[in-house]
């Protein structure tokens, strides 16, 4: 008996397949040709598709905002930590970082960073675009992501990025569950808001994050106590008052005190919650289309036994379509 030769369906067979409420699979498909066995005319088995087998995956985007020095990374931690111990280690937790998203500069803009000559609390120096690339990727679980790294001392980024790898307590590697990213900017720049599905904004006051500020440059990054001040006057202030506490009206939670009370349980509740009802959603949507496909798959079966299986040169020409 002649070999099976599977090819494209022609424009006339896609729009008859159409018409019979089948959807035809695309041309990539047929990029390589196979031989295999005729097809009997006895219906066999229909497989779920294998664009059903993995489960609708669903990533939860957290933005946190504040002033310099607020204590953003600490309110980023505590949320990742204690949504851990929710999840019994099960959870996928990436945290993306404002301050390694910052525009390269030449070797004059460093020296003049390096001396406190050159704004570096402003939004613009940022790279916005790299940071709105890079959160998408992780939402829509992109392969092969990279992220940078900055190094805030000499003003310019690592040679080699991170290949972004999601792993949970448990070591199973897979999406990214809950992204975490933390930055001055936030709440101000409107695809990094519409991204967000929870707005923290972080509002301890101006004294306290003025201390913070001066301890963590002093001793941290070695900047001179003079050149502190300096920069937080001319720079550091005006970025505040101007841009990022007004944005503060974003905010779904606001945290008055930082990670202290309940604030950071509750919001780690907030997307426990959410995450297994978007779950349940899940399960309902796959059990809705898995009862659809079979009720439309000896239907399949039929059509492509009967109706679109020709004989060419002694050879038969079977065209596959799969239900919409």
């Amino acid at each position: 008996m002649a070999p099976t030769l599977c090819v494209a369906p022609t424009p006339l067979q896609h729009q008859d397949a159409l018409a019979m409420g089948l959807h035809p699979l695309p041309p990539q498909t047929f990029n390589s040709i196979r031989l295999q066995p005729p097809v009997q005319s006895t219906p066999t088995t229909t497989a779920k598709p294998a664009a059903m087998a993995p489960s609708m995956h669903s990533c939860i985007v957290v933005s946190i905002s504040g002033g310099q020095a607020a204590g953003k990374k600490t309110v980023q931690t505590a949320i990742a930590k204690r949504l851990k111990e929710l999840s019994g280690g099960r959870l996928r937790i990436t945290c993306l970082h404002m301050g390694d998203f910052m525009k390269r500069l030449d070797e004059a803009s460093r020296t003049d960073a390096k001396n406190g000559y050159k704004d570096m609390d402003c939004i613009d120096a940022y790279d916005l675009d790299s940071l709105v690339t890079t959160m998408t990727k992780i939402r829509d679980n992109e392969p092969d992501i990279r992220i940078p790294k900055y190094d805030i001392l000499n003003f310019q980024h690592d040679k080699e990025e991170v290949l972004l790898n999601p792993t949970n307590d448990l070591g199973e590697a897979g999406p990214t569950d809950v992204l975490l990213v933390e930055g001055l900017y936030m709440l101000c720049e409107k695809r990094l808001v519409a991204m967000s599905d929870i707005k923290v904004f972080v509002d301890l006051n101006a004294d306290a994050r003025l201390g913070r500020r001066v301890v963590r440059d002093t001793e941290e990054r070695g900047i001179p106590l003079d050149m502190v001040f300096d920069q937080y006057l001319k720079f550091g202030k005006r970025a505040f008052e101007g841009r990022i506490e007004p944005a503060k009206s974003r905010a779904d939670v606001i945290l008055p005190k930082g990670v202290e009370g309940a604030a950071v349980d509750l919001i780690a509740l907030g997307i426990w919650d959410d995450l297994n009802a978007r779950a349940d959603t899940a399960n309902n949507v796959n059990n809705i289309l898995t009862a659809e496909y079979e009720r439309k798959g000896s239907l399949v079966e039929r059509t492509l036994n009967r109706s679109h299986t020709v004989s060419l040169g002694g050879v038969e020409l079977e065209r596959f379509y799969d239900p919409i």
